[in-house]
This record gives structure tokens, C-alpha cells and sequence, in this order.
């Protein structure tokens, strides 16, 4: 699992719930822009497809589209889908698609971009990975086993 993030733009999908987002990275074809449809399906508003740029300011990262990309998300056979979306958003939790969980109960972890920490999981094979990372982005987990409290 990746240990940092660099600031600007990031190959990823981006989607918010109450001012929360999640944002998926991966390579290409990895289910990014899939993840985030079905968050969309969930209730929640997308910010950006494929590409997301990051910037931080005292109180965490914050999340936008690129102004060309703006209202745009992939679904793949099917083609470029204008969906609403948001200016901006506070990054809230990372899902590496291309990470695996090996422990049934893994340790927490966090990803460092520029001077803040943001939790990230590994999302390569989770079963129902939409609503568990909603439930993660609403409700944090344990913090200190990994277990629920």
C-alpha cells in the first residue's frame, strides 16, 4: 500500500458525502470510476473522475476537478456520463484499488499528503466495497485494534 500522496493531480475517482470524500486510486482499469458510481448510487456526489486535484490548507486536503473533466465520469461500455459534482471537498479516506488486505482485522493506516495524514485501506477484493467504505467514511472504525468498538 502507498505510504505517500504528492500534491496537484492524481489518476483517481473522487466522490463526497457531507462535506467527506473518498477518493479511489489505482491503475487504470482497477474499478475506480465503478467504485465510484456505485458511491453515487449511494447517496453520494461526485467530485471527480479520473483525475483529482489535491490541495491542503491548515485543516486537511482538499479534493476538485480538473475545470476540463468537470461533470464527467466514465462508465465503462457504456461511455463519458454528465453527472453533478462539486467544486471542492475535504479528502476524508483513500482506497488503494490496487492494495490487498492480507489480515482479517488489518491495522489501521493512514497515507501522508504534503503535512496531513489521511486514512487509507486497501480495497483490491473487500466484498461490498461501496457500502463498506461509505460506512467507513461516515463512521471511522476502532482505531486502536482495527475492530469494531
Amino acid at each position: 500500500m502507498i505510504s505517500t500522496i504528492g500534491l496537484g493531480a492524481v489518476h483517481g475517482s473522487c466522490v463526497d458525502f457531507d462535506g467527506k470524500s473518498i477518493l479511489a486510486i489505482g491503475p487504470s482499469g482497477s474499478g475506480k470510476s465503478t467504485l465510484a458510481l456505485n458511491l453515487i448510487a449511494l447517496g453520494g456526489v461526485l467530485v471527480s473522475d479520473d483525475q483529482v486535484i489535491l490541495s491542503t490548507d491548515i485543516k486537511g486536503v482538499n479534493v476538485s476537478p480538473p475545470a476540463s473533466i468537470a461533470g464527467k465520469i466514465e462508465a465503462r461500455n457504456v461511455g463519458i456520463l454528465n453527472c453533478p459534482y462539486l467544486e471542492s471537498s475535504r479528502l476524508n479516506l483513500v482506497v488503494d484499488l490496487n492494495a490487498v488486505a492480507h489480515d482479517r482485522l488489518p491495522i489501521p493506516r493512514t497515507v501522508k499528503i504534503s503535512e496531513h495524514r489521511v486514512d487509507i485501506i486497501a480495497g483490491n477484493g473487500i466484498a461490498n466495497l461501496p457500502t463498506v467504505v461509505r460506512l467507513l467514511n461516515l463512521f471511522g472504525r476502532d482505531q486502536a485494534t482495527g475492530s469494531m468498538p
